[in-house]
């Protein structure tokens, strides 16, 4: 195998797959990254067993092949040379020459038959997104995923496909983030339901700079395809809670409230909260939040007011004289916070031992953003 390319064009491949390479591997062939030359195509596979991620670029291409390239000592070597021009070269016993204007280095790779190569599939079901719409769901939504693999449904985001409308769903139970999306690229006449594992979905926000998304699944295997970037995972096999059914359908106290003035004041609250509960309380009037906070272990205690007005009510209720009290994890609350994208909020009631909804002021067109958050108990 023999190509020339220049080496920033190359440290920016290399830096994408890096991702993938683990530290530690049971397989030591993963260390490395697969190299495979087909006229000017070079294309790049790197792999942790779990996802795969092969990145193409176009080279200038010299002589057919393919070789297993020791990840981390090529991208050390090619950072340093971004601004050259580099020629490499393989021979039959897989020794790899990099030559520049002003020098030659070597390394030893692997036969490219022990690489592991994902599973190419035809027949899966396909789904086109514009733009930054798969990576502005993904973010609406990853934070809220759970982490414990005991509950192993709720490892990752739901995508609800539907025939006029798409869905991203995240809860690890405790707080639950949907985003339903009209505007997709292709209407299309499946309807499904994945769950997109959460390393995946990291993935997808580091390496996606807002490019148009190919998203291509069947019941085990997804493929997700953007700007000479494919990724290649397994879903999440288990069925995603029935999530619909937590939503309160009536929560009749709304209230509006600024979302700088909140986000500022939780911050304050959580330096003083329990380190582990990290419960704050909220007292409401008619026109204020009371937000309090303590941890008695280490005696500390803090409370504030800020503006806030009710928008919707049963109206016969005076909060002056009946504040309504409820509690939340601080962190979950200003994780919701931030979260809208709009100078006000929204937060609606219904009981101080029922869940909590927080919206925009104003949704984006074609769009539908809610996060739950549950309480917690007041103390």
């Amino acid at each position: 195998m023999k190509f020339s390319v220049t080496g920033d064009k190359l440290v920016d491949s290399l830096s994408k797959l890096n991702h993938v390479i683990p530290t530690r591997s049971p397989l030591p062939i993963l260390d490395n990254i697969l190299f495979e030359l087909t006229g000017n195509e070079l294309k790049l596979l790197a792999s942790d067993l779990e996802v795969f991620i092969r990145t193409t670029l176009e080279v200038s291409g010299k002589k057919d092949g393919k070789v297993a390239i020791p990840a981390k000592r090529l991208l050390d070597i090619s950072r340093t040379l971004t601004s050259s021009s580099l020629t490499l070269e393989v021979n039959e016993k897989n020794r790899i020459s990099i030559k520049t204007s002003n020098g030659k280095y070597s390394l030893g790779g692997e036969p490219a038959e022990d690489f592991p190569v994902p599973e190419e599939k035809s027949g899966m079901n396909s789904l086109k997104l514009e733009g930054h719409m798969m990576k502005r769901c993904l973010l609406k939504t990853i934070h809220a995923v759970n982490t414990d693999e005991v509950r192993r449904n709720m490892t990752g985001i739901l995508l609800d496909v539907n025939k006029n409308e798409i869905k991203f769903v995240a809860t690890d139970g405790f707080r639950l983030a949907k985003i339903i999306k009209t505007d997709f690229a292709s209407k299309s006449e499946i309807e499904e339901k994945i769950i997109i594992p959460l390393k995946t979905g990291n993935l997808i926000l580091k390496l996606n700079n807002n490019e148009n998304t190919d998203i291509e699944f069947d019941e085990n295997d997804l493929k997700i395809t953007f700007a000479g970037v494919e990724i290649f995972s397994k879903l999440v096999d288990d069925t995603f809670p029935s999530y619909e059914n937590v939503i309160p359908k009536d929560n009749d106290k709304i209230l509006k409230i600024n979302k700088a003035d909140l986000s500022n004041s939780l911050r304050r609250a959580l330096i003083l909260a329990d380190v582990i509960t990290k419960r704050v309380k909220l007292e409401i009037t008619n026109n204020s939040i009371q937000i309090k906070a303590d941890n008695p272990e280490i005696g500390s205690e803090g409370e504030e007011s800020i503006d806030c007005k009710f928008v919707g009510s049963d109206g016969a209720t005076d909060f002056d004289k009946n504040p309504f009290v409820i509690a939340f994890n601080a962190q979950y609350l200003l994780d919701a916070v931030s979260q809208m994208e709009t100078d006000e909020m929204n937060i609606s009631f219904g009981s101080s031992s029922k869940a909590a909804i927080t919206t925009p002021s104003e949704q984006h067109e074609n769009e539908n953003f809610i996060e739950l958050i549950m309480p917690v108990r007041v103390g």
